[in-house]
């Protein structure tokens, strides 16, 4: 029992140590949870399993259900059963997370973002090794087969990765892979016996035990060495020709030019008639802006577009787009938007929620990775439909109160500042945000900094900037008067100077609803926002223009950046904005020309399925790390551990022992046992006669506990030698009794590290005791 629980925990240590491997090919670390996860459910089933004795061939089955278990609670809580159950719906929902997996694993390139498919798959692909790697390791006792799953882990990064595999990686791996077969070697050892040594050698145990310690690591020291060492004296080997031939079917690019997307977002505003732009049917209770470009270059006066490429074929019908840059909380929510473009109205750019993962739209469409923008090179979309499936894009709090710092895959461009930029900027990024402790919390001052009552005033007419003056500077320090694209750049630049990545996003806000799912966008819902870049959340719109009647009508404050409750309708919000109307028109936004007009609203009230991530929707919900919050009680479960083992040993104990001369034989090996947990000495060279009378002398036995262990040993004796077995009692009832007496002696602190560290667990060792000093009640000495 102790062999197999001992290869168990080996074989999964060594799985763990493994993983680093894939490391560098994944951005984020939200898949670590997961997989970890079903290592450890694989190790804690596998014990459990075979301290019952359960049939070799159900053991790799159930540990299967469990890890089930554990990916239905982790990713499609939210469609099963008491949250992991899972059950048929939650395995179709599973299945079409796990697609979406292998789908982006099939389009990007390394360094992959860690989303909630990519970490089920590398889950699931870890608990197939978790439970091929227990298999080999604990029940057909080939340890050394091991190196299979194990390099099939090593494997990955040099097909997909022109690095290989970092040292540090793979020295983890092997020290795993090392001390399984150094487990494997003691557990095989010890089934021979123990080791006859000469009565004067005391210090073999001691040498031996250094011997066996001194080889492993040598064993290990070689085996890293030789891999780290014979690649770069072999060219063949450092070569990178695995990696040129899974990344040979990369196509060359074509350089996309576009009208400049500020002057289409002033056209639309200075329109008279407010024509519709488009219209579209969502899921959403809450629809989201949807974006059409990101201006992600800044020159000192205006934000400009970065020079984009197509790449690939242009064929996007119901491929996954590239995963969200820098979005790694576990987050499986969708949202689907049917998007109709009106007669009039020609994009290049297609108008969707941020981010999209999916695209379903004829012609030819191109993704950029940085950006999520869907643009085309031919000619543009008039009267077109297409539909998006876009995430809930809602972060972590927890991801953003860690205030991780941006990742080095992040372009460096959003946080470029040009030299001749007002100095006074910087000292106004840095007044605004000097009462905030994280990257989030500045973000959010700098946003109710613009939209506070009274400092900025909203005109779709700005005057004119003085003939040398810097448009932003002259906005925020002298005029204070603009719209969106003032308001939108400012705080872009703020961000930038206060070290948080940033960018100005141009496209149209939710517009106005229609009736039920229905909603249109009009040329004056033409907006344009900052996008905040922080790692583990991506990116995240704001909202400094202000809303209501006294700027954009249909803008809306995130519930991430919004610092105070939601307002009643109609009643003003976080720095003076309205909060969004229900059933009833929003006022009207004044003459056209002087502000943005507002239609008629008739947004959905938020309900409680806003924070439960419950919803009708396949592939709703939540299941954001998770793990975190069950980390204390799987802490106290692995502590519990040998003390269920314990347990199991005893019951087992006594379910076996069928015949009354076993039930003796099994009460004396509990006398043993407890003896040991209790770290009382134990030799097996004491006849039962002498362990019952040292114990009665030492340990001051009540008087009905003397009696219980005398009948013990008595039975133990007789079951051993005597011809016909007799014994007097009950030896489960004795058991019991002297257990509680050898705990009451030995103190509170003892039996309780019996209870949760049972010695009698561990390899046993030899005590010398002295010799008894009592006799059986009722017997005479000599």
């Amino acid at each position: 029992m102790i062999a197999k629980a001992a290869l168990t925990l080996t074989a999964a240590a060594a799985l763990l140590l493994a993983l680093p491997a894939l490391a560098p090919l994944i951005a984020g670390g939200t898949w670590w949870g997961p997989s970890v996860a079903v290592v450890v459910a694989c190790a804690l089933t596998g014990l459990v399993l075979r301290a019952a004795r359960v049939t070799v061939v159900a053991v790799p089955i159930l540990q299967a259900a469990a890890v089930l278990a554990v990916l239905t609670a982790s990713f499609v809580s939210y469609a099963a059963p008491l949250g992991f159950v899972p059950a048929p719906g939650a395995l179709g929902e599973l299945v079409a997370v796990f697609t979406e997996g292998r789908a982006q694993i099939g389009t990007e390139t390394t360094p992959i973002p860690a989303t909630p498919a990519l970490a089920l798959v590398i889950a699931a692909a870890t608990a197939l090794l978790a439970i091929v790697s227990d298999f080999l390791a604990v029940t057909a006792r080939a340890a050394a087969v091991t190196a299979l799953p194990l390099a099939g882990l090593l494997l990955v990064p040099l097909l997909v990765d022109d690095r290989g595999v970092e040292g540090s990686a793979f020295a983890c791996a092997a020290v795993g892979y090392v001390v399984l077969l150094a487990v494997d070697g003691w557990v095989r050892g010890s089934g021979w016996g123990i080791r006859v040594r000469a009565e004067h050698d005391t210090a073999a145990p001691v040498l031996g035990g250094f011997q066996h310690i001194a080889a492993t690591a040598g064993v290990a020291a070689a085996a890293v060495a030789l891999a780290l060492l014979v690649p770069p004296a072999v060219p063949g080997l450092t070569s990178s020709s695995l990696y040129a031939l899974a990344d040979g079917t990369r196509l060359g690019g074509e350089t996309i030019t576009t009208t400049h997307p500020l002057v289409s977002l002033r056209r639309d505003l200075a329109s008279t008639s407010d024509r519709p732009v488009l219209s579209y049917e969502t899921d959403a209770d809450r629809p989201d802006y949807l974006r059409m470009y990101a201006l992600d270059a800044f020159d000192g006066q205006s934000w400009t577009m970065s020079r984009l490429r197509a790449r690939g074929d242009g064929d996007l019908g119901d491929e996954l787009l590239p995963s969200p840059p820098g979005q790694s909380s576990i987050d499986s929510r969708r949202v689907t938007t049917e998007v109709t473009l009106a007669d009039r109205f020609e994009a290049d750019f297609l108008p969707m929620p941020y981010p999209a993962r999916r695209l379903s739209a004829a012609g030819e469409w191109y993704a950029d990775p940085a950006t999520l923008m869907v643009f085309t090179t031919g000619a543009p979309a008039r009267g077109d439909s297409y539909e998006v499936t876009s995430l809930v894009n809602e972060p972590d709090p927890d991801m953003l109160a860690a205030d991780l710092p941006p990742g080095s895959d992040l372009d460096e461009r959003y946080l470029e500042v040009p030299d001749g930029v007002d100095e006074r900027t910087a000292e106004l990024a840095d007044s605004i945000t000097s009462g905030a402790g994280t990257a989030h919390e500045q973000a959010v001052a700098l946003q109710d900094w613009f939209s506070t009552a009274g400092r900025f005033d909203y005109d779709l007419s700005p005057p004119s900037i003085p003939e040398g003056a810097d448009p932003l500077s002259y906005f925020l320090f002298e005029s204070r008067v603009g719209y969106c694209e003032q308001f939108a750049g400012a705080m872009a630049l703020l961000a930038r100077q206060a070290g948080i990545p940033a960018r100005v996003a141009i496209g149209y806000t939710a517009g106005t609803r229609t009736g039920g799912d229905s909603w249109e966008v009009t040329e004056s819902d033409a907006h344009a926002w900052p996008e905040l870049y922080f790692e583990g959340a991506g990116w995240l719109r704001f909202e400094p223009t202000p809303a209501s009647s006294g700027g954009q009508g249909t803008a809306t404050v995130p519930d991430y950046a919004d610092t105070v409750p939601s307002a009643p309708r109609g009643e003003p919000g976080p720095g003076g904005q309205a909060g969004r109307p229900d059933d009833e028109a929003a006022p009207s936004a004044g003459p056209r020309g002087q502000e943005e007009p507002t239609a008629s609203s008739d947004s959905p009230e938020p309900t409680g399925d806003d924070e439960g991530g419950a919803g009708g929707g396949p592939g709703e919900g939540r299941a954001d790390g998770w793990w975190w919050a069950a980390l204390v009680p799987a802490l106290l479960a692995v502590a519990a551990v040998p003390g269920i083992i314990r347990v199991l040993v005893r019951r087992t104990r006594w379910v076996r022992a069928g015949t009354p001369a076993q039930r003796a034989r099994a009460a004396w090996r509990e006398l043993r046992d407890d003896c040991r947990d209790l770290g009382l000495p134990w030799s097996r060279a004491e006849s039962p006669r002498a362990v019952a009378g040292r114990l009665t002398a030492d340990r001051g036995l009540a008087p009905a506990a003397e009696a219980a262990l005398w009948r013990l040993a008595m039975a133990e004796e007789s079951a051993r030698y005597a011809p016909e077995f007799r014994q007097e009692g009950s030896p489960s009832n004795d058991s019991r009794l002297v257990r509680s007496a050898l705990r009451a002696s030995r103190g509170r602190g003892a039996a309780l590290r019996a209870g949760l560290l049972p010695g009698s667990l561990l390899p046993a060792t030899q005590t010398a005791p002295e010799a008894p000093r009592a006799q059986r009640p009722g017997t005479a000495a000599g």
